[in-house]
């Protein structure tokens, strides 16, 4: 059964259907920023890319490894070296959007979740996307975006969305797709993922990402927990999003003053809580 919890905030898209899709699998060498290399955001991300281009998106842009660096997917307006907003690479310049690569979260004092980069850039090797305004380096959906997935542990953790930290948003973003605790880096995770953009083109784009990507059996702890956050006016304008929203089906939201929390009941990963 999936679950919502609800969140009162804190306080013209182009026409032309764009994706900027982004994995990290390589964290040595020059210039990298360090970590463990994962095997499969290639294969994941470029999934999503080709069928993309199947549905005739006017433009798909794929980047791998270095090409993640913090200028491609920091907003210009919350830090000086971001360039968000440039067109080709820049993470808010398109309508979907994803990146792939390792993560974590702060579930105490200026909470927050992270995405490691793929190079370093000399500005960070670290997005943070967080509850405090001057920590914060991510605003979507101010230019084009609609829909972000971030494949990575913990980036759609309960913690930091309990404590107001997603809310860097405007413009048509609407729904924003992570994990509460770990992601597994597997071929099964890969498989899911497929099977998910396979049935999400039109609608289904929250209520599929949770019911795909959340790990069986639902209990033990080392459950995958795919989250889905809608941004809507009231539960059942979120409920229609999170059921009809697609790849090439967007919906706006009528505000981003509140949003919708979706996870499956009992889900209990490594890395987090119990949901």
């Amino acid at each position: 059964m999936v679950l919502l919890g609800a969140l009162l905030a804190a306080g013209t898209a182009d026409a032309a259907r764009e994706g900027t899709l982004y994995y990290v699998n390589d964290f040595d060498g020059a210039d990298a920023c360090g970590g463990s290399d994962l095997s499969w955001g290639d294969d994941t991300v470029g999934y999503l890319e080709d069928k993309l281009d199947d549905w005739g998106f006017d433009s798909v842009y794929y980047h791998g490894n270095r090409w993640l660096d913090f200028e491609d997917v920091s907003d210009a307006d919350e830090n000086v070296n971001g360039e968000d907003e440039v067109s080709s690479r820049g993470i808010d310049s398109a309508d979907i959007g994803m990146m792939y690569s390792h993560g974590g979260k702060n579930c105490s004092g200026s909470h927050y979740s992270s995405v490691k980069m793929g190079d370093n850039d000399g500005a960070s090797c670290t997005l943070l996307y967080s509850s405090s305004a001057a920590g914060n380096d991510s605003w979507w959906g101010d230019t084009d975006l609609n829909a972000m997935i971030i494949d990575t542990c913990s980036s759609a953790q309960w913690c930091v969305w309990n404590n107001s930290a997603y809310f860097h948003a405007d413009g048509n973003f609407a729904t924003f797709l992570g994990f509460h605790g770990l992601s597994y880096d597997s071929r099964k995770h890969t498989n899911n993922f497929e099977d998910f953009v396979d049935n999400s083109r039109y609608n289904g784009l929250g209520d599929n990402w949770v019911d795909e990507l959340t790990r069986r059996p639902i209990g033990s702890n080392n459950d995958e927990c795919a989250v889905a956050i809608i941004f809507e006016d009231s539960s059942s304008d979120a409920d229609f999003t999170f059921d009809y929203m697609g790849f090439d089906d967007w919906k706006t939201p009528g505000s981003h003053s509140t949003s919708y929390y979706y996870y499956i009941n009992g889900c209990d990963p490594d890395g987090g809580n119990a949901l």
